[in-house]
C-alpha cells in the first residue's frame, strides 16, 4: 500500500493508544504516553510508517496530527500530564504549531537522541519554544547507541528516558547499573529526572529504584491501551511502599529552653544541607521526648525555640521514632494530609525528613523543601546525613532527648 497523506489521515486510519508511566516512589501514575497505531497496516514498524511519512513530506503534519489527537482525548485522570513524541524537525514547522494549543503546561515533549546530532539552532529555537509555552522536554531512548552523554549536557532535558536497552537486565549487570547511575546522577545534578523504558521484571523495578531513576515505564506496569488505563495494581506496590517506608515518603512540623546553637551555625549547616539535598529550603529542629514535641532551631517562618507536638505531625514523629529518613510528595494521596497541605501552603512539591542522631540516639530533624516534585534517593540521605553530623553534636550538648532514649 502506497502511504499517502490521504491514506494515513482518512478516518480510522490513526488511533492513539496511551501507555501509563509511574513514579516509583509512589507506584502511582503521573503521566500517559501517547503511541500512535495505524489499524490499517497491521505488522509494518510503527516508526517506519512516520519514516515513510517524512520521506514523502508531510511527517510534520502526521506528527502534529498525532499529537492533536492525543491531546483532544477525553477522560485524562486528574493530576496526570500527557507525553507525546515530536521530532525537532517538526517543530521547526511553523504551520505544526497551529495544530498545538498555545498552553502546553500539562505536556512533556519526548524528542529523540538520534535526529541531535544534525541540529543546530533549529534545536535552540524549539526547545526555547517548547519551555516558552510551558511544555516539559524528554530525551527518549537515551543510551540506545549514540553518545548520550554528550546529547543531555546539550539539551539538559526535564527528563531522561532510558531506552529499554539499556534498562533490561540491570538488576543482573553491573555495567548496565552504572551506566544508569550516570544518567541519574547527571539528570539530578541538572534539575532533571530519570524514567526507565522497557520494564518488564520486577527485580530491574527494584534496581531503578535503587539507582535513582524516578519513573518507570515498560510491561510489567501497563501496557498501551484505547483508555487511560491504570498501571498494573500489584506491579509497583512492593517497591513503593518500600521507598515511602524507609525512604521516600510518610507527615509535618515546629517552644523549649533556649538552644546553646549560635544563629550562623545552623544558617551554615542548612546551607550545606540544601546543596547536597538539591533543596529550596531546609528547616533544622531539635526533639524534646518529655515534652513530645519538636522545637525550631532554624525554621524560617517561625521563632527558635518555636514547639510543634508530635502528635501533629505522625509522619515526622514516624521518622523520628523509627530513626528512619522519609519523604512526603505532595502528588502522592496517600501520603500524610497535613503535610500534604503544608505543602501546599508553602508552594513545594516535597519533603524529606531525615533524623538526626549520635550514638544511636534521635536528636532532632532535618526538613529539606523542594519546589519540583522529583524524589530523593538514598545516595541523597547520605549526603544529608554527612552534612549534618555537626548539628548532631550541638544538639547533644543543647538538652535534647530522643524518643529512641529511655526515660
Amino acid at each position: 500500500m502506497l502511504l499517502t497523506p490521504a491514506v494515513l489521515t482518512a478516518p480510522g486510519a490513526l488511533e492513539m493508544h496511551f501507555q501509563p508511566i509511574v513514579m516509583v516512589a509512589t507506584g502511582r501514575v503521573i503521566c500517559h504516553e501517547a503511541l500512535a497505531r495505524f489499524p490499517g497496516l497491521p505488522g509494518v514498524p510503527i516508526p517506519d510508517v512516520f519514516a515513510a511519512a517524512h520521506a514523502r513530506g508531510f511527517g510534520p503534519q502526521l506528527e502534529a496530527l498525532a499529537a492533536r489527537r492525543a491531546l483532544e482525548t477525553p477522560d485524562r485522570p486528574r493530576g496526570t500530564v500527557l507525553s507525546v513524541n515530536l521530532s525537532v524537525s517538526t517543530l521547526g514547522c511553523p504551520e505544526v504549531w497551529d495544530l498545538l494549543p498555545d498552553d502546553l503546561s500539562a505536556v512533556v515533549v519526548e524528542i529523540t537522541e538520534g535526529e541531535l546530532w544534525a541540529l543546530g539552532e533549529e534545536l535552540d529555537r524549539a526547545l526555547a519554544r517548547l519551555h516558552d509555552a510551558g511544555a516539559r522536554v524528554a530525551l527518549d531512548d537515551a543510551g540506545a547507541g549514540y553518545s548520550g552523554l554528550q546529547q543531555l549536557m546539550r539539551v539538559r532535558p526535564d527528563i531522561v528516558k532510558l531506552d529499554r536497552s539499556l534498562v533490561r537486565g540491570v538488576a543482573s549487570d553491573p555495567a548496565r547499573a552504572a551506566l544508569v547511575a550516570s544518567f541519574s546522577s547527571f539528570a539530578s545534578q541538572t534539575g532533571g529526572a530519570v524514567c526507565a523504558e522497557g520494564i518488564e521484571d520486577a527485580a530491574d523495578l527494584r534496581a531503578i529504584a535503587d539507582l535513582d531513576v524516578a519513573y518507570a515505564q515498560g510491561y510489567l506496569l501497563g501496557r498501551p491501551a484505547a483508555t487511560f488505563a491504570e498501571p498494573t495494581p500489584a506491579a509497583a506496590r512492593g517497591v513503593a511502599a518500600a521507598l515511602r517506608g524507609g525512604l521516600r515518603a510518610l507527615d509535618q512540623a515546629p517552644r523549649d529552653r533556649t538552644t546553646s546553637l549560635g544563629g550562623s551555625v545552623p544558617e551554615r549547616l542548612a546551607t550545606l544541607i540544601a546543596t547536597a539535598a538539591g533543596a529550596d529550603r531546609v528547616d533544622l529542629w531539635r526533639l524534646d521526648r518529655r515534652a513530645g514535641e519538636l522545637v525550631a532551631v532554624r525554621v524560617p517562618d517561625r521563632d527558635p525555640g518555636a514547639r510543634v507536638p508530635l502528635g501533629d505531625v505522625p509522619a515526622r514523629a514516624h521518622a523520628l521514632a523509627h530513626a528512619e529518613a522519609g519523604q512526603v510528595l505532595r502528588t502522592d494521596v496517600d501520603a500524610d494530609r497535613a503535610e500534604r497541605r503544608a505543602l501546599a501552603a508553602g508552594g513545594y512539591d516535597g519533603v524529606l525528613l531525615v533524623p538526626i542522631e549520635e550514638g544511636g540516639v534521635v536528636l532532632g530533624l532535618v526538613a529539606a523543601y523542594r519546589r519540583r516534585a522529583r524524589p530523593w534517593s538514598r545516595e541523597t540521605v547520605a549526603r544529608v546525613r554527612a552534612r549534618a553530623l555537626p548539628l548532631a553534636s550541638v544538639l547533644s550538648s543543647s538538652g535534647g532527648l530522643s524518643i529512641a532514649e529511655p526515660a
